[in-house]
């Protein structure tokens, strides 16, 4: 019989992830599909690979921040509104976001290796005030277009590529069965998808529109977390790039950002066909936020 392995248990139940070891500066850890980097020709191919290593502990360092404000909202609402709480109870009680010491874990690792710290954008007070005052039922559709791009991104980009870092892979790989590769973890996407479609018609409309307004105010970070990525590249190479190349940096940077956390989810076949429990309209209203959001003024 294969042995599985059990990470070891802190006195409160929660896992403790190893901490990552020495990691392989000589490798890319994103892959092209996430990093978006192949077509920037302002840089040369040590820069490429000095970026897709800053880009893959922001990627983690995104996630944690999404993640960690998502479920804040959602305990926050779900205390003072008990028909929230009714609504979040998938968020509340399968604790689904727990990520914060394997994301941690390996920034720590990074800082050791890379010779620059990353600089990595503060916690959004944006992000946490328009999830304050969201429908909790935006809440449950957020949470899931995480956790089916946390699935689409490891299944459909990651695993079996042999080129990319192993410690970093081994990262994800963790991420993906925290959220999607376990039976616990696929009970709480279940009972969010169960959440939704039993979602009374009269509470949908405003969870629409809120789950678009928080992709925007998502949009924003995003933004923020590229011009930041582009700093800690110019940090390494102890250079500044020309300022119409640095633009074009920034701008594959955040053109990929957005690619990664917010159109893979609205796409996500798995996503459309759950947004369907919430009406006719709601795949159409999907589409509408990915076109909005590539018209944006700069």
């Amino acid at each position: 019989m294969r042995q599985t392995h059990q990470w070891p248990m802190t006195c409160s139940g929660r896992s403790v992830h190893p901490e990552p070891g020495s990691l392989d500066l000589s490798r890319a850890f994103l892959p092209e599909a996430l990093a978006g980097l192949a077509a920037v020709r302002a840089l040369d191919s040590d820069d490429r690979r000095r970026m897709n290593q800053i880009r893959a502990v922001s990627y983690l360092h995104l996630f944690d921040q999404l993640e960690t404000c998502l479920a804040d909202a959602a305990r926050a609402q779900g205390t003072r509104d008990m028909d929230a709480r009714d609504t979040l109870v998938p968020l509340l009680h399968l604790d689904s976001f727990d990520h914060n010491e394997l994301f941690h874990g390996f920034e720590r690792a990074f800082e050791r290796t890379f010779p620059v710290q990353p600089k990595l954008v503060p916690r959004p007070a944006d992000l946490d005030e328009i999830l304050s005052v969201a429908a909790p039922l935006s809440l449950l559709v957020v949470a899931l277009h995480l956790k089916l791009v946390t699935q689409q991104h490891y299944l459909a980009c990651v695993r079996g590529d042999e080129s990319l870092e192993p410690t970093f892979v081994k990262v994800l790989k963790e991420h993906w069965a925290m959220e999607c590769g376990r039976p616990r973890s696929a009970s709480s996407t279940l009972a969010i998808q169960q959440a939704l479609g039993a979602a009374l018609p009269g509470r949908i409309p405003a969870a629409l529109r809120d789950y678009r307004r928080i992709m925007f105010v998502c949009d924003d970070v995003l933004r923020r977390q590229a011009e930041l990525d582009v700093q800690s590249l110019e940090a390494t190479r102890e250079d500044k790039l020309a300022a119409s190349e640095r633009q074009a940096v920034v701008d594959a940077q955040f053109a990929a950002l957005r690619k990664t956390f917010i159109t893979f989810g609205i796409v996500n076949a798995a996503f459309v066909y759950a947004m369907r429990a919430l009406g006719p309209t709601a795949p159409a209203m999907l589409a509408g936020v990915v076109s909005a959001l590539s018209s944006r003024e700069d």
